[in-house]
This record gives structure tokens, sequence and C-alpha cells, in this order.
């Protein structure tokens, strides 16, 4: 009797211990589950590194950022600044930084070397480079160039051409650091610059001048092109399309809310003013909105544009390999109209 009575109650005690175990899997179970969707919830790491010290022209970035917009595409985002003595290209081929900004004709110096990047959008549509001469210095047209001292970076594709194609003769050629003392204590010289930034910088330095669309000369690249490589395309398609999605959205928030995002410029760039960087989102307004972006979208690349630079670039022996425009642009992570 004893027996069965103790063999009974370790039944009971072997049970308790099977629906203890169970409850213990079940919630072991549970919290995998949570761990897992919290995994799911976790933020990408991800760096954009802009093509020169934070500016108006990198707004709709900086906003994005600001607003959490790349946040809510999952993604954490850093933007760094670049310089004069920093090249967007090799970090980003290095795989330093994710996205970069550059010129359109610096996409396919690199890929001229053997380097995969890759553009997906364009910020500018039409070029904001200009050549800012002095008011009366006589210079109205790019013939005019001939005889004159020019400040600009060495080798850039559009000093090329236009050298080339107006027959340019007597040039003083000066490397250009940003820096535009050279310029205004010599009457006789020209000076690349943004239409968004140098000439209102010279007014308020009292040096009045004239300004030469560098996009008039008929070297055309896109500017400020948003670009990346082909790993980052092939082994992560989602991630650059939550990048665009995010940049897209934030440079339609700091065309309507520029102002908002001016203290947050400033952070990253203590220079600027207020009033620089208003003119400076006026300025850039049609350049980045309107001409084939306004009919098409925000970003909007053709490949007719990037096949003529291409074959500028070559006739200038710039670059030697030809290639399909499709390896070099891609529009299809932009949210484009027919």
């Amino acid at each position: 009797m004893k027996n069965s009575l103790l063999y009974k109650r370790l039944l009971s005690v072997g049970f308790l211990l099977l629906v203890l175990a169970a409850c213990a899997d079940a919630s072991s179970s549970e919290g995998d589950e949570g761990s897992s969707d919290e995994d799911e919830g976790e933020l990408q790491e991800s760096k954009l590194i802009t093509n020169w010290f934070a500016q108006p022209e990198h707004g709709g970035n900086y906003a994005a950022l600001e607003q959490g917009m790349y946040e809510d595409e999952g993604l954490d985002m850093e933007i760094e600044p670049g310089g004069p003595q920093v090249s967007t290209t090799q970090m980003v081929a290095a795989g330093e930084a994710d996205f970069g900004y550059t010129q359109g004709e610096d996409i396919l110096n690199a890929r001229n070397k053997g380097i995969p990047l890759v553009a997906i959008g364009a910020i500018f549509q039409e070029s904001p480079y200009v050549f800012i001469s002095h008011a009366d210095a006589g210079v109205e047209d790019f013939d005019d160039l001939s005889g004159k001292t020019v400040i600009t970076a060495p080798g850039v594709g559009y000093w090329e051409y236009i050298k080339e194609d107006f027959d340019l003769e007597g040039v003083e050629e000066i490397s250009y650091t940003g820096e535009l003392s050279k310029f205004i204590d010599n009457p006789d010289a020209v000076t690349q610059g943004y239409v968004t930034s140098e000439p209102h910088v010279l007014d308020k330095e009292g040096v009045e001048t004239n300004a030469l669309p560098i996009h008039d000369s008929g070297f055309q690249p896109y500017s400020n092109v948003i670009f990346t490589t082909e790993k980052m395309i092939e082994e992560n398609p989602e991630k650059v399309q939550e990048f665009m999605d995010a940049t897209l959205s934030g440079w339609e928030y700091y065309r309507e809310n520029s102002e908002d995002v001016q203290s947050f410029l400033q952070e990253y760039n203590p220079d600027l003013t207020e009033e620089l960087m208003t003119y400076g989102a006026e300025a850039q307004e049609e350049l980045i909105f309107g001409g084939e972006a306004e009919e098409h979208g925000f970003g909007y690349m053709s490949e007719e544009r990037w096949s003529t630079l291409q074959e500028q670039m070559l006739e200038l022996e710039i670059i030697t390999n030809e290639e399909d425009p499709s390896n070099y642009y891609t529009t299809e992570f932009l949210s484009l109209e027919e």
C-alpha cells in the first residue's frame, strides 16, 4: 500500500516537472521571438559623404537627417561633410561610406580607372558652377577668358572643354582652393564658384561681379550626383532604395521649409549665415527642381546627357574607355513620372 502511494506521488511530481519544463520552453520561445522582432527593428548603419562643407546645396539630406526620415526608412545615417582635400569617390570605393556626392564627370573618371561607381540620382539638373569675373573686366562670354588669370581646379572637365572649344590663349591658371582673396586682389582674375554662394559672399565684400554659367558653355554634366558602388546595388538594393526614398522626402521638405533647417546646417558648418543660406536656397531652386526634373521628378537623369558627356570627355582624352551608359548610371531608385 505504501509502495503504491509512493508510486503515485512520484508520478505526480514527474508530471509537475514536465509541465514546468513545458512552460519554461514556451517562455523561452516567446523570448526568442521577441529578440527576433527586436533584431528586425534595428537600424542599419550608413554614411553619406558630401562634396563640400555643409551648404544649402546639401540641404535636403540634412533635412532628412534632422527630421528622422532616414531613421523612418530603417537607416542610422551619418552625413560627413567633404572639403578641398577629400575625395568622395575614393572613400565610397574603399567602403568608408555607402553613398557620396560628386560631379557627373567624376563618375566617368573613376570608371575609367576601373573603379565601379554608379550614379543613382542628380541633385542639380543644371550645374551651379559659374565663372565669376569683376564687373568691369569685360568678361561677357567664354571667349573673353583669353589673357585672363583663371582660378579653377586643375584638369577639371569643364575647364578643359572651354579651353579647347573657345580656343583660349594666354591664360594664367591658378589652382582653386575655395579662398577668394586672390580673385578680389586681381581685377583681371576670374574664379570658379557656385552661383549659390560666391556671388553673394563677394557682394557682401563690396565686390561687383559678373557670372558665366558653366552650363552655357556646352559642357553639361549633372552636378551633385548621388552615387554608390556596383557592389552596394547588387548586394543591398533595399538599402539603396531606403536611402533614396528618405533623400527625396528630405529635399521635398527642404524645398518648402529651408529656413527650418538652417540651424541644423550651422551645426555642421558654423561659418554659414542665415542670409547666405536663404540666398543659396533661392538661387538653387530652379537648378534642382526645374528643367527635366520638373517634368520627370527630382533626381532625374537621361541617357542622352550621360552619353554626350562621355563623348566630350573621350574627345578631350580625359578618359579613354567607352561604356554603355547603363553601366554607370541608373534611375531605378528614383520616383519618376513617365
